[in-house]
């Protein structure tokens, strides 16, 4: 069987887990950068969670930080409020997202991993900035030929935010 291996040598995954997981986080990040937010919440499992933290809170083991949301209806009321009741200045995020890599297997088979991210936002008007960069601690089950978040911890590098954190990051 071939696998691919990380910087933890004893953890072994294989080319399908590797493979799922990467064609998620493809299609997570495209979904939020191409306005298809109604896509966002089916790349989590009914039962999990999502939430964006500080480096800081992080660390501190602190649960609650800029989102939480618990469970996939959460999600999906987010997205409905992202669509008919939040009020914001019209813009696009783009990801730029590193290979995942893997730092653990629980006995149940859920992948723990971590993926780099960087976010650069560009307003109405054309001005572009990084919005955002850190990394997404994932904790992720595979079914059949989707990889299907359980948990997805957003830990931003920078203590400091812009107000507009409209949209997933």
């Amino acid at each position: 069987m071939s696998s691919t291996t990380t910087r933890y040598a004893e953890i072994e995954v294989g080319v399908h887990a590797t493979a799922c997981i990467g064609r998620m986080n493809a299609h997570y990040c495209s979904a939020i950068d191409n306005g298809d937010l109604e896509q966002w919440p089916g790349f989590f499992t009914d039962d999990c969670t999502y939430r964006i933290l500080t480096r800081a809170d992080f660390e501190a083991g602190r649960d609650f930080g800029i989102w939480f949301c618990n469970t996939r209806g959460m999600l999906l009321d987010r997205v409905s409020s992202i669509r008919s009741v939040n009020v914001f200045e019209p813009h696009v995020y783009r990801h730029v997202i590193s290979p995942t890599e893997i730092v653990g297997v629980d006995e149940d088979g859920v992948i723990r991993c971590e993926t780099s991210y960087m976010i650069v936002r560009t307003g109405y008007e054309g001005e572009m900035v990084v919005f955002s960069a850190g990394r997404y601690v994932d904790a992720v089950m595979i079914e059949g030929s989707r990889a299907l978040l359980r948990e997805r911890t957003v830990v931003t590098d920078s203590c400091r935010y812009d107000t507009l954190v409209a949209l997933p990051l």
